[in-house]
């Protein structure tokens, strides 16, 4: 089970962004694998960053050399869900989005099966604490 979320802060105008930070949730059922506050200095807009998150969790499976036989992803963004998803038929409308699916998808080239689902804030609560913790380790922002 593969569970992400992305966090952007904010300035007071609510428009300039001040730090930017992903959590990455990677767990067996029984036990939590993998589970990481990524701190993000370089960001284009929040929707590129849930494709980061995405990208930064399915690179830490890559890394556990062939030991996850099926994986499950979860996230609540809709939108990134259903790009990667190759069931769906979305694709993101630009050059930077497209290449971030394609990386997603290679990087789960060699696992068995991959199902992509979204999923309420609620059932997604722990990558969201972990995003919201990547901010505090941000020393920019």
């Amino acid at each position: 089970m593969l569970y992400f979320d992305a966090s952007v802060h904010y300035a007071g105008d609510n428009g300039t962004p001040t730090s930017a930070a992903v959590g990455v949730v990677v767990g067996d059922g029984t036990e939590t694998l993998i589970e990481q506050s990524i701190p993000i200095r370089t960001f284009v807009s929040s929707a590129h960053l849930e494709y980061r998150a995405l990208l930064e969790a399915v690179e830490a499976v890559a890394g556990l050399d062939g030991r996850i036989a099926s994986l499950h992803v979860h996230g609540d963004d809709d939108a990134v869900i259903d790009a990667v998803d190759p069931s769906v038929d979305a694709r993101p409308d630009d050059r930077i989005r497209r290449k971030r699916v394609a990386a997603i998808r290679a990087a789960v080239d060699d696992v068995p099966t991959v199902t992509y689902r979204a999923v309420g804030r609620g059932e997604n609560r722990r990558a969201h604490e972990l995003a919201q913790r990547g901010h505090a380790t941000d020393n920019h922002g």
